[in-house]
Order: structure tokens, then C-alpha cells, then sequence
């Protein structure tokens, strides 16, 4: 499918740049962007039309081909490109689609398709399991991170191998490591890899996530609820279709404290009955799966009480309502998961969430033409989501750097934020930096975690205050930066700078990870300012020369720091300045 330049929804974002060339403009890439003057590194002259909600047209710069490819490799792999590919595509723009289909097949991808899918499913939580039979010698932070993941890793599997995305609810398979498999009892073979494919978890019938007993031990269905919560996450994560969105006007006769009366309510009640017989009827299809499972109750492995199959026709002394799914009768998850397969909203939903991850909107402003074509790109392809969101990445609008209209300028998405684990993933490629810890003295024994990544752990690490989500109390991504943001940014960057002038410039070192052409001894200034145009290239994807004011204020920066007898300090000043530059935050 042609790149389409579509109706081009775009929104406003804080440009909170914490560090040395914040933009004066928050939606704009450079401080000139308003005029059309902005550094070429970073927009271009090439405009791209499209419909404005109020019926008029609207004018928006597209990236330049360097800047583009910086987009598009932080969207799909969380890191920046290399110096030889933002060389390759300044010298042939045509070449985008080949650096696209490489960043698809990297490694990195999959865990950008976790969190794509961890949006909608929201199961990555960190809430300890027992480490008890053969999972004792574990963390019980790490049996929580590998079952946690499974639905995640199903999802991640179907994407990355290109298989139908329909394969999410419809597989008679799942992934597992040795953890996951575990902890359900699967197949795995310790010399076959650390990912392997297994067979459907014992019990339930085989529907993709829909059998992963991880998906329904992390949302629970208490007391009177019937799986009701459970069948609502499922038709807002599959279907984008929230029934708690539905207008309605309740019965302020019904006594909401009596049990019996809401019972009969929700059978009968006019004001209850337009939700609940679609509601009632899906959360029908759950039942097996029990209620509640409490982490601190569990008391062996493998795990063999979450699906209790006496209770799958518990429905009947319930709810009452047959499993149907929006008046089409069926008889178990299987059927369940076959339906929504066959749902054109499904098809949607996943083009609506795909775009409303990768653009960093909310899911409701996603534009319906563009989602329309999308959608059509999906089903055309044999619903691989990989070749739908190749066709969204090298789409015009996923290229957007500004307006030179000043009003239009208000809504246009000139950059977005980076996620705490593409900004980990980001810093770690760049100078070999992980940022971890490891706190188990301080820690009771069942609450020990081993070693934490501070940007991917909400519990024990920095991953909510760096916007990102706990997946229960923080539910959504932060798309600006705020204060606590902006001390993780600086901390993160003082430490990564740290880590990589002392492994760079050290006597023994061969090969610089980051620090090409910078030493450790007294250097003359043109070979310093040569080191610091390298360095805006790698790090902020700008081809400086030595002599460019850009390098200029990096000398100032440098010179002012510099200790002639050791100028390892001036190093660090100016990687840590770089690494809280607005264009590693956002791109």
C-alpha cells in the first residue's frame, strides 16, 4: 500500500527538554521550525496536505531523511541508527524501506511488540510468586516477570514470525521459558533455547491468550462480578469497545445494595439489560477460569488450580445467560477466541492501537481514514501486523516535523517521547551503559528481586516516574516530561557518561564504544572539536562540522570543564549534557 498522507489528527506536545539545546518552540523540532528555518538535520521543505476536523486543509513539514530514520528506528527498536546508516540514507532517501524491513527483523522489535501489546492487556505487573518446588532457587520477582510476560511473548511470537494476528486468540500453542513452563507444567527442552513453543497451558480450551491463566490471575473477577470485568477487558483490548464508554441512564429504583435485586436487574431492567446482555453473555465464555488467585496462596508447582472445569457452566446459576458473543452463541474459549478473529472490529482495533502506540495518540484520536487503509493493508496481507505497521511507519504521516502555520503549528506532534525502556535500550546501545541495582540485603527473603533494571521495573526501579506504567495503578504512558522525569533523565545521563569515558578512554581499551577519536590526555582543539562533531552524530543524529556553532558551544562546554592533566571530566560534562539533549528525549 502507498504511504498515505490521510487526515492527519495531530496533537500538541511539551518539548521539556532538560538539558543544552531545548527548542523555544514546544511543538516544533528547532526554535526557527515557525519560520521553515529549522536546522536541516532535522525538518525538510517537503509538505504534506490533509483534512483538518473542521473541513478545511491543513499544511504540515515532513522530517528530513536523516531525522525520519531516527524516528523510525527508535518507533521499532528503541535505539538510534548507526553512523553508517544515517550516512546511508543522507546519501539516498529511496533507501527507507530496506533500513524499515531491517529494524523489523531486529531482536530489539519484540520487546516493542510486549509493550504494544502489555497497553491493551496490561498484565506486566510486578507481584511476587512464591519460589517454591522447581522454581525455589528464584526470585519470586522473576517468576513474576517470566508467567507475567507469557500473554506478552504469545502476542510478541505471532508479530515478529509474521503469522496471522489472529493467531492471539486462536493458537492451540504458547511461548514459554523454563520459568513459565514451569510454573503451568509445559514442555520445554533446556537445550532447545530460552524461548520455546509449547502446547496450549493444560486446561482450558486452546484460544491463545484467552487460555494464558496469567492474563486472568492478574484481572480478577470477585464476588458477584461473574467475569463481567474480565469479558469488558477482553472487547476494550481486542475490539477498542469499552462498555463502561455506553450512555445510559440508570434506575435510580433499583436498590444497588441487594444482591437479588441487582440480579434481577440486569436480566430485566430495561436501563440494564442494553449492556448486560452482550456483557453477561461473553463473560459466560470465562467461566472455568476461577475468580481469584492470591500470589501468597499459591503452594505448589506446577500451578493446576486456575481453571477449574466444574465450573464452566456456573453461568447457569449466575447470570443465566448462555455464552454468546453479541447474540452469536457458542460454547467455549475456542469459540470465544474464533469470533473475535472473525470480528472486522478486531481487525480495526489492532490497526487503532498500533497507530495510537507508534504515534504516541490517545486511542480515540486516531484518524479513520487512515485507520480505514490500515486496516485494509492488514486483512490484504493476511492479517500480518508486521506489514501493516511497516506501511504505517513509512506513511507521510508518521513523518510529521512541523506547521509553518501558527495555528496549526498547536496541534501538529513535532516529536514524541521516549519510552523508559527505549530510553534505557537507547543509552545502553550508545554507551554499553545498563542502568541496575540490586537491593536483596535490605529486602526480606520473599520479597527479594535479584538485580533491577531501574527503567524497566515500577516496583523497585524509576519505570513510572520516568513515564512509564506500573499496569495497575499507572495505566497509560507519559507523553511529556514533568519533574521526576527530567531527575531520572539527568541521573541516568551522569551515570551512562560516567560508564563510558572510564571504559572509552582507559589505557587498555581498543575499540571506544562511544568516544571515537576523544583521549584521556592533553589534546589540540581540532582534534577535540572532530571528537565532538562524532559524538552530535551518533548521539543526536546531527552532522555537525568541527566548526559549526552546534560544536561550538560543545567546545565551550568541553574547554570549560577540561583539567589539562586530565581532561576525563570535560568528556564526561559533555556525554552527560548530550544524553539530556531534547532530541534523545524525544524524536
Amino acid at each position: 500500500m502507498a504511504p498515505h498522507s490521510g487526515r492527519l489528527r495531530l496533537l500538541s506536545i511539551l518539548a521539556g527538554a532538560v538539558a543544552c539545546s531545548e527548542p523555544a518552540a514546544t511543538n516544533t523540532p528547532e526554535s526557527e521550525a515557525s519560520t521553515g528555518a529549522a536546522d536541516t538535520s532535522s525538518t525538510g521543505g517537503e509538505t504534506t496536505s490533509g483534512d483538518d476536523p473542521s473541513g478545511g486543509t491543513v499544511d504540515a513539514v515532513l522530517l528530513e531523511p536523516v531525522a525520519r530514520l531516527v524516528r523510525v528506528s527508535m518507533a521499532l527498536r528503541g535505539v538510534r541508527p548507526s553512523v553508517s546508516d544515517l550516512q546511508a540514507i543522507a546519501a539516498d532517501p529511496e533507501r527507507l524501506p530496506e533500513f524499515v524491513d531491517d529494524y523489523l527483523s531486529d531482536e530489539r522489535f519484540g520487546e516493542t511488540i510486549r509493550e504494544f501489546a502489555n497497553d491493551a492487556l496490561l498484565v506486566a505487573i510486578e507481584n511476587p510468586y512464591p519460589a517454591i518446588d522447581g522454581l525455589a532457587d528464584q526470585y519470586g520477582l522473576e517468576i513474576a516477570r517470566s508467567v507475567n510476560a507469557g500473554p506478552l511473548r504469545l502476542v510478541e511470537y505471532v508479530v515478529v514470525n509474521d503469522r496471522p494476528f489472529t493467531d492471539i486468540v486462536t493458537a492451540d500453542y504458547s511461548v514459554v521459558d523454563a520459568t513459565t513452563a514451569e510454573f503451568w507444567g509445559a514442555a520445554f527442552d533446556p537445550g532447545a533455547g530460552t524461548l520455546q513453543v509449547a502446547d496450549s497451558q493444560p486446561g482450558p480450551p486452546a484460544a491463545g491468550i484467552l487460555s494464558d491463566g496469567a492474563l486472568f490471575i492478574r484481572h480478577r473477577s470477585d464476588a458477584s462480578n461473574y467475569h463481567r470485568g474480565r469479558a469488558n477487558l477482553i472487547s476494550k483490548a481486542l475490539l477498542c469497545t469499552d462498555f463502561l464508554d455506553r450512555d445510559i441512564e440508570v434506575d435510580s429504583s433499583i436498590n444497588l445494595a441487594d444482591p437479588d435485586a441487582t440480579s434481577e436487574a440486569v436480566r430485566s431492567n430495561p436501563s440494564c439489560v442494553g449492556c448486560h446482555q452482550s456483557l453477561d453473555a461473553m463473560a459466560s465464555f470465562f467461566w472455568g477460569w476461577r475468580g481469584t488467585i492470591n500470589n501468597n496462596q499459591i503452594t505448589q508447582y506446577p500451578l493446576d488450580t486456575a481453571w477449574v472445569p466444574a465450573q464452566v457452566d456456573r453461568w447457569k446459576t449466575t447470570t443465566g445467560r448462555a455464552p454468546s458473543y453479541f447474540g452469536i452463541a457458542g460454547d467455549d474459549l475456542s469459540d470465544l477466541g474464533q469470533l473475535i478473529a472473525d470480528d472486522p472490529r478486531f481487525s480495526l482495533c489492532a490497526v487503532r492501537r498500533a497507530y495510537a502506540f507508534f504515534h504516541q495518540v490517545e486511542l480515540a484520536e486516531v484518524p479513520l481514514e487512515a485507520a480505514a487503509e490500515l486496516q485494509a493493508e492488514l486483512i490484504e496481507s493476511g492479517f500480518s501486523l508486521r506489514q501493516m505497521i511497516r506501511a504505517m511507519v513509512l506513511a507521510d504521516d508518521f513523518a510529521i516535523s512541523h506547521s509553518d502555520d501558527p495555528v496549526v503549528a498547536e496541534t501538529v506532534v513535532g516529536y514524541i517521547k521516549v519510552r523508559p525502556s527505549q530510553l534505557a535500550r537507547s543509552v545502553e546501545d550508545l554507551t554499553g551503559f545498563r542502568w541496575q541495582t540490586n537491593i536483596d540485603a535490605y529486602l526480606p527473603l520473599n520479597r527479594r528481586a535479584g538485580d533491577i533494571d531501574l527503567l524497566r521495573s515500577s516496583s523497585y526501579g524509576f519505570a513510572v516516574l520516568a513515564g512509564g506504567m506500573d499496569s495497575r495503578a499507572v495505566e497509560q504512558v507519559a507523553s511529556t516530561v514533568n519533574a521526576t522525569t527530567s531527575l531520572v533523565i539527568r541521573s541516568l545521563a551522569h551515570e551512562a557518561a560516567g560508564f563510558v569515558v572510564a571504559h572509552d578512554l582507559a589505557p587498555a581499551t581498543t575499540t571506544a564504544t562511544l568516544l571515537v577519536g576523544a583521549s584521556a590526555s592533553d589534546q589540540s582543539e581540532a582534534d577535540v572539536r572532530a571528537a565532538l562533531a562524532a559524538l552530535h552524530l551518533r548521539i543526536l543524529g546531527e552532522d555537525a562540522a568541527a566548526d559549526s556553532a552546534s560544536v561550538d558551544a560543545a567546545w565551550t562546554l568541553w574547554a570549560s570543564v577540561a583539567d589539562e592533566s586530565n581532561p576525563t571530566r570535560a568528556w564526561q560534562a559533555v556525554v552527560a549534557a548530550m544524553l539530556q539533549d531534547h532530541r534523545v528525549i524525544y524524536y
